[in-house]
This record gives C-alpha cells, sequence and structure tokens, in this order.
C-alpha cells in the first residue's frame, strides 16, 4: 500500500454538460475514495441544466478538493483538455459526468503506478444500466501484449501527468474516437505500462447518453479525420506505426462499418467499406497481411471481433457476406 503521508496528488478531470441527473453519484464515488490525496478538477462546458450549481455546492462544500471551472460549449474535448491545463496532480485519471469510480479505484491504481515507476496504469469496467445490473464488462488479460489497447478510452486509467504535458498531449475535437487520439499515443509513448485484470470504473448504461443515441449512421461523423489525426499525432512524436496500433486501426474500421452499416443502408455501407478499404490502402500498406489478423488473435480479444478483423483483412467478400446479413438482421 501507498504511504499516505507521501501519497502523490491526483487529479480526476470531468467534461460536464447538462449532468444534473448523474453528477452527484460521479463526484459522490470519487470524493468518497479511500485515497488521501486527491482532487477533481470540473470543467462546465456551458450546460443549460442545474449542473453548474450543482458543480459549485460541491466546490463550495468541499474547497480545494473540488475546482469547477465554467466555459462557454465548446465540446467535450476542449472541456477536457482545458481540465489537464488547470491540474495540479502528479497523476491525472478521467471520469465522464454520468459515470462512477469503483471502491478503493484510484488506490488501487497509485499503488500499481508507484510499485514500478509507470507512467500508465490500465485497468477494466463495467456497464451498470439504471436498475444497477451489469450488462458488459472489459477486463484486460495483463498477460496479453494486446491489454494496453484493449480499452481506448480515457477513463480506467491513471496517467502520470508529465507523460502528458511533455509530449503535448491533448483530446481531437471530433464527434467520434476523441479518446482515440489521446490515449494510444499515450500507450506508445509510455515508458512502463501495467495493466491491471480488475474493474475500476462503472460507464454508465445511460439510454439519454450521447453514446447510446449518436452514431446509428455514418452520416456527419468526421471517422476519417478521427484517423487521419490520429496518424499525424504519432508522426508529430516520431512514431511509426506499430504493430498494435495498425491492428487497432483495422479493427476499429471494422467497428466502425459494422456498427453504422445498420443505418446507413446496403448501398452507403458498402460505399464506406470501399472507402476505408482505399483509406487502408493508402495510409497502411500491407494491412492485409496484418499477423494479429486472425481467428486466434489476438488471445484475449473477444472471438466476434477476431473473426470480423479476420475476414475483413483476408476474405472481403466473405466480410461483405456478413456485413449485409447483419444490415439485414438490424432491419
Amino acid at each position: 500500500m501507498t504511504c499516505d503521508a507521501a501519497a502523490p496528488l491526483v487529479s480526476v478531470l470531468i467534461p460536464v454538460y447538462n449532468a444534473e441527473r448523474y453528477l452527484a453519484r460521479c463526484l459522490t464515488s470519487i470524493l468518497s475514495q479511500d485515497y488521501p490525496a486527491l482532487e477533481i478538477v470540473a470543467v462546465d462546458d456551458g450546460s443549460r441544466d442545474g449542473s453548474p450549481a450543482l458543480l459549485d455546492r460541491f466546490a463550495a462544500e468541499y474547497p480545494g478538493r473540488v475546482r469547477v471551472e465554467h466555459k462557454p460549449n465548446g465540446g467535450v474535448a476542449s472541456a477536457r483538455n482545458r481540465a489537464i491545463e488547470l491540474a495540479r496532480g502528479a497523476y491525472l485519471m478521467f471520469a465522464d459526468n454520468d459515470d462512477f469510480f469503483e471502491p478503493g479505484a484510484v488506490r488501487t491504481l497509485v499503488d500499481a503506478a508507484l510499485a514500478v515507476d509507470a507512467d500508465l496504469v490500465c485497468a477494466g469496467f463495467q456497464r451498470p444500466d439504471g436498475a444497477g445490473k451489469v450488462v458488459d464488462a472489459i477486463v484486460p488479460d495483463p498477460a496479453s501484449a494486446w491489454a494496453p489497447y484493449a480499452i481506448v478510452a480515457a477513463w480506467g486509467k491513471l496517467f502520470r501527468t508529465s507523460l502528458v504535458r511533455d509530449h503535448g498531449l491533448a483530446f481531437f475535437d471530433t464527434n467520434i474516437g476523441e479518446d482515440l487520439v489521446f490515449t494510444l499515443p499515450a500507450v506508445e509513448l509510455s515508458r512502463k505500462t501495467v495493466v491491471l485484470g480488475q474493474v475500476v470504473y462503472n460507464w454508465f448504461y445511460n439510454t439519454e447518453s450521447v453514446s447510446s443515441t449518436a452514431h446509428r449512421t455514418s452520416a456527419g461523423l468526421n471517422f476519417e479525420g478521427t484517423l487521419d489525426a490520429l496518424l499525424a499525432e504519432l508522426a508529430r512524436h516520431g512514431l511509426a506505426v506499430s504493430d498494435m496500433v495498425r491492428h487497432y486501426l483495422i479493427r476499429f474500421v471494422v467497428w466502425y462499418l459494422m456498427y453504422t452499416c445498420a443505418g446507413d443502408g446496403a448501398k452507403v455501407a458498402r460505399e464506406q467499406r470501399e472507402h476505408y478499404v482505399a483509406w487502408l490502402d493508402a495510409n497502411l500498406p500491407g494491412w492485409r497481411r496484418d499477423p494479429l489478423a486472425t481467428p486466434t488473435r489476438p488471445a484475449s480479444d473477444a472471438v466476434a471481433n477476431r473473426v470480423a478483423v479476420w475476414l475483413f483483412a483476408r476474405h472481403p467478400h466473405l466480410f461483405s457476406v456478413a456485413e449485409g446479413a447483419y444490415l439485414l438482421a438490424k432491419r
């Protein structure tokens, strides 16, 4: 266990927008942690409900522990980036305003970081619904090389603040995959990464949230912009596209095609598939020979993901058939 007297400060960064229904639960789950050196930095991104007043009440009740800034609406990326600027901690954690931490989460992650002087600690999450029933969970396998890439969300992780600031890591202003441009470069730049095979974070299965109501079609999504931004960010740091990042990108394209095709219709789905195959050809030459694109690799990934990527890379005709069947099933 860490020595409380020497416990490094952890800043938990929360972008807040119209979250009054669940915000108190989020804040309370953090304030009730058994870790002694902790601050919440909440950036109110132009909320129009009771969130600003609720934040101010918490800041008044917990002076120094809850710090709040109100700003005009600029999107979740701008709110997170501003919170990074305001943070005073030696380590950073992220939370979304309707999610909540597991008890002991902060201490668990800090202990793991201090044990080996890690820049980054990754752990698992679960998805409870409004009744408290867990509908999904992902717990990375610490023994797998894929583990640091299994969950690309910024939450459920502990980042050394200097890793983020020294490299100028920031969230990309986009409407799909904003975490990608922050988290994957952090993984690649980390001198030492630890993966814990346990749940530390609750990603609330909120049927009214943006993540549950958006992205049902590809219309208006800046998916290619996000992919381009990631490659540009890696290049800015002089990082080649590693085998794991290449596989993640292929897998991400497959996710995008399968997830959006249900709302796009057959013609647009086919056009999207052709477009992103061309993008992969142009930006990741040889991607079809990805050694991880097999039904058995990465071993810790879900079987459905492994098979979908394998079909996409090795058997595109069969993938198109599978995509068509998925489209029909979702009508």
